[in-house]
């Protein structure tokens, strides 16, 4: 094809198409109506929460302690008062011996007549024998004094037992004086029920 019968095709065809193309007005976006965004209402602020405080006499409290605060300041004091006795052990023992039921008798009365409180059972042993050895029969003692109490009529979930095994030494000494002391059962007032 020569030129000059190119340049004659682009105008009668290309040109035209363009003037068509570039010629032709636009039509305008759709107009998109203006809205304002909902009001969305704001929740309301939750209630404040109100601590129940019926069954504590407020004539009791003192400004600035809480109830919790009051509470395990009376456990301190029960137990520098040491309402329960302690419980002691022959040597590598965990069988309770006539005065160490006695004084379980004791220790079942004063929780029958305090039903509100909860006690730990504290397992304790001399320095003789290895570490682990002494945190089992440590607990041997514990739950060998627990399951007394609860012969007795002492609601289980009240006591928790612990073994210390030798870590507690009531008597520091290296003799069967100060061993004798330290094979023991203590008990600890630890909370009140939640009932």
């Amino acid at each position: 094809m020569s030129k000059r019968f190119q340049s004659a095709l682009f105008g009668l065809i290309i040109l035209p198409l363009l003037v068509f193309v570039v010629g032709c007005p636009k039509k305008p976006p759709p107009e998109v109506p203006q809205t304002t965004p909902p009001q969305t209402e704001k929740a309301p602020a939750p209630p404040e929460e109100v601590k129940d405080t019926s069954s504590f006499d407020e004539t009791q409290e003192s400004p600035g302690i809480s109830i919790e605060d009051q509470m395990s300041e009376e456990i301190r004091k029960l137990n520098e008062q040491r309402p329960l006795g302690t419980v002691y052990f022959d040597y590598d023992q965990a069988d309770l011996r006539p005065d160490a039921l006695e004084q379980l008798k004791k220790n079942a009365a004063w929780l029958k007549s305090n039903p509100a409180f909860r006690v730990r059972i504290e397992g304790n042993c001399d320095e003789r024998g290895t570490v682990e050895y002494n945190l089992a029969l440590g607990e041997r003692r514990a739950v060998a004094a627990k399951n007394y109490l609860v012969k007795a009529g002492i609601d289980a979930g009240r006591l928790e037992t612990i073994s210390y095994g030798e870590e507690h030494p009531v008597d520091p000494g290296h003799d069967e004086a100060a061993w004798a002391k330290n094979r023991r059962d203590d008990f600890t007032i630890i909370g009140k029920t939640s009932r």
